[in-house]
Formats: C-alpha cells, sequence, structure tokens
C-alpha cells in the first residue's frame, strides 16, 4: 500500500476504461454531499464507495485503477423527467408518458412503459445524471406512480431502485385543455373536486372489511396512510395552495413539483415544510399564461426562505424531449443560489425526498459510486463533464479535444 498523487501526464495515459476491479477517483474539489473536501481522493471496491478524505490521509494498492479531475460530485439524482418513458424520436411509438383516457390513472405505474434501452437515457447520463425519479405526465388530474431508476441496465430490474415512489396529481390548465368538454374537468374547481372524491372513496374502500380488489383506489389509499408520497404538478400560487388544502384535508403533506411562483408564497411554503421540485429553471415564462411570473430567482428565493428545493427536467415538447438537469442548476446559481446548495439539490436531497439515500445521492462509506468528474467549476458553462462513473464502472468519458 502506498499514497499516490496522480501527476497530469499519468492521468493523460488512462484512456481505458475499468473492469470490475479498485479505483481510485482523485478530486482537486469534492463535493460530497454533506461538505467539500479540497485534494480528496475516493476509494472504490466492487461498486461501493470504500473511504473518502484528504488524499493525503489515505493509502491504497499499486495496482488500483485511477482517474483524477479538478471537481468531483456525487452522480445526479434528477427529481423528475419522463426519461425512459417518453423518447428520443417524439413519435407516437416513444411516447408514454400520458394515458388521456381517464382523468384518474392512479392505477397506471411507471414501470410498465420504461424502456431501459431508450436513447436518451445514456443522454442525459453523459451529463451526470444516475439516478431518476421517472414519472407520469402532465395530462391527468390523477396521473400514475413513479419509480426511481439507475441510468443503467438493459433490463428493468438492473435500474430500478424502487418501483412506487410517488403517485402525481396534476393541477392547472393542462388537464382542463385536455379533458374540458371531454368527459372530464374543464375547471380547477372541477379538477381539485374530482380528486378530493378520489381520495373520499379509496379511504372508505380501504375501511372496508370486504372490500375487492381495486387499483385506483389502493393507490391512493397508500397515500392516506403515508405509505406512497404525494406529487402535485402546480405553477401558480394558487394552484401550490390548493395542493397544500387538499394534503391538509386529507392528513399529507405533498412535495410541488414545477413550483413557478413558488416564490411569491415561499414563506407559507416554509411553514408547511413542502418541498418544491424546482423544474424548469430555463422554462419559458411566454410558454403560457400559468408561468408568466416565471423567475430565474425562484430556486434562490426557495432556498432562502428555507424551503426545501429539488431540480428535475420533467419533459419538452420538442426533441430531445428533456433538458439538462446540470444547466437548469447552473441557471439557478447564476441567479443566486449558493453553489453547494445547488450540487445538494441535485443529489442528496432528492435521494432523501426518495427515499433512496442509503445508496445514491452522497459520496460516503458504503454507498453506490456513482460520481460526476468535472474540468472545472461544474457550473461554468466551459466546463465539461470528462467521466461518469456508476456503480464503480465508467459509463461515460469525454473524448479528448
Amino acid at each position: 500500500m502506498r499514497k499516490f498523487l496522480l501527476t497530469a501526464a499519468s492521468a493523460a495515459a488512462l484512456v481505458g476504461f475499468a473492469s470490475a476491479q479498485d479505483m481510485v477517483v482523485m478530486a482537486g474539489k469534492l463535493f460530497t454531499g454533506d461538505g467539500v473536501i479540497e485534494d480528496a481522493a475516493v476509494l472504490i471496491e466492487d461498486g461501493k464507495i470504500m473511504d473518502v478524505g484528504a488524499a493525503d490521509d489515505m493509502e491504497w494498492d499499486d495496482d488500483a485503477e485511477m482517474m483524477e479531475a479538478a471537481v468531483v460530485t456525487p452522480g445526479f439524482v434528477d427529481g423528475r423527467t419522463v426519461v425512459g418513458v417518453n423518447g428520443l424520436y417524439n413519435v407516437d411509438a416513444d411516447q408514454d408518458a400520458d394515458e388521456d383516457t381517464d382523468p384518474n390513472g392512479a392505477e397506471l405505474r411507471v414501470i410498465d412503459a420504461y424502456n431501459p434501452l431508450e436513447p436518451l437515457i445514456e443522454y442525459v447520463r453523459a451529463y451526470g445524471v444516475t439516478t431518476m425519479h421517472v414519472t407520469p405526465g402532465d395530462v391527468n388530474p390523477i396521473s400514475g406512480q413513479s419509480a426511481v431508476m439507475k441510468t443503467v441496465g438493459e433490463r428493468l430490474d438492473e435500474a430500478m431502485l424502487s418501483e412506487s415512489a410517488a403517485l402525481l396529481f396534476n393541477l392547472g390548465e393542462t388537464p382542463k385543455n385536455v379533458y374540458g368538454g371531454n368527459g372530464g374537468p374543464s375547471t380547477r374547481m372541477a379538477t381539485a373536486a374530482l380528486i378530493r372524491k378520489a381520495f373520499i372513496e379509496a379511504k372508505e374502500w380501504s375501511e372496508k372489511e370486504d372490500a375487492g380488489v381495486d387499483l385506483e383506489k389502493e393507490a391512493l389509499a397508500k397515500v392516506l396512510s403515508g405509505d406512497l408520497d404525494a406529487v402535485f404538478a402546480a405553477h401558480r400560487a394558487d394552484d401550490i395552495m390548493t395542493a397544500i388544502r387538499i394534503g391538509e384535508e386529507f392528513g399529507f403533506t405533498p412535495h410541488i413539483a414545477y413550483g413557478t411562483e413558488g416564490y411569491l408564497i415561499a414563506d407559507k411554503l416554509a411553514e408547511k415544510g413542502v418541498t418544491v421540485i424546482v423544474t424548469p429553471v430555463l422554462g419559458r415564462a411566454a410558454g403560457s399564461l400559468e408561468t408568466l411570473n416565471a423567475s430565474l430567482e425562484n430556486a434562490a428565493i426557495l432556498h432562502d426562505a428555507g424551503v426545501p428545493i429539488v431540480f428535475a427536467t420533467h419533459q419538452e415538447g420538442y426533441v430531445p424531449k428533456t433538458r439538462v438537469l446540470l444547466f437548469e442548476a447552473a441557471m439557478a446559481v447564476a441567479n443566486g443560489l449558493p453553489d453547494e446548495a445547488a450540487i445538494a439539490a441535485m443529489t442528496k436531497a432528492p435521494a432523501e425526498l426518495l427515499g433512496v439515500d442509503d445508496s445514491v445521492g452522497s459520496i460516503a462509506d458504503g454507498r453506490d459510486a456513482d460520481l460526476v468528474l468535472f474540468d472545472g467549476d461544474p457550473f461554468e458553462y466551459r466546463t465539461h463533464v470528462t467521466a461518469v462513473i456508476l456503480d464503480g464502472e465508467p459509463v461515460h468519458r469525454r473524448s479528448a479535444d
């Protein structure tokens, strides 16, 4: 065993990918998820982090595979996306996030539509995303059950960390536009009433001794019992408050996705202990009447008010159907969010929110060896992701210029 500091010459010689063997990652600056370590080293064995700390205080085998970067962070956790359910080609054959035949889709499960071979998975992984919270889309007032996936594997069981993480609800304009005059709600009042009625029916069903099988009511009953989180997608402040009221009426605290006008009620969100899955920072303010009050300072204002935040990409209507999580966070940093808070909102915070922080979201002993390597400040536009390590294996490496 010996201490070893990687030189520029020896780093340049390391062009191959490692197989399943010991690896050491050297970082000029290491964001662990709990703090920052300068001139750090991460020791990896069998896909897990075995040790982390200042390089001068650590020892490792001479034959360990070496990688080096200016900055290293935990693998990013996308707080809400449709990658793997909606695909790169943006044609009917690869768009499965929205089932617009019934406004109550509580029984729908993302895992039944997830394609681990979807090319978009490799695309987001190249920008550092190693874990995703994959959700249904925006169409239904009650949209279905989400799942947590690693961006790896050729089969569902190789990627899946959680098969049912949350139940997604949608407020605002999209459900109105889809179902108005088509057998569903055409106003915000009707959307909220539909959700309330579904919860009441689920509660009554769960209290019956002879209740039969009902997949819709079973999913909603899990929210009421606390076995399943509730994510409410809402842009406007009044819609966010509707989600909070519904949660209070039925005994749960919702997470808010989008949260475009969250900064207008940041004190209320902090008081209620609501987490905002900020999506997207770079959203087009004039995209709809719902987003006219969008602010690039939303994440910073929420953070300063003590509101827990998580970054996410969700979806776009055009190819490649997804935003880049790193870019969303970088824009928030450019508009007042501290660097460490932005890193946390892409790593530890979403992992904790999704209940997978025992394996991902931080660089600590025993965690999965998921790391992102940079050649500079992650939030500087000239910086590149030089490599992505997932479960101890380099799954992406930037080609030399």
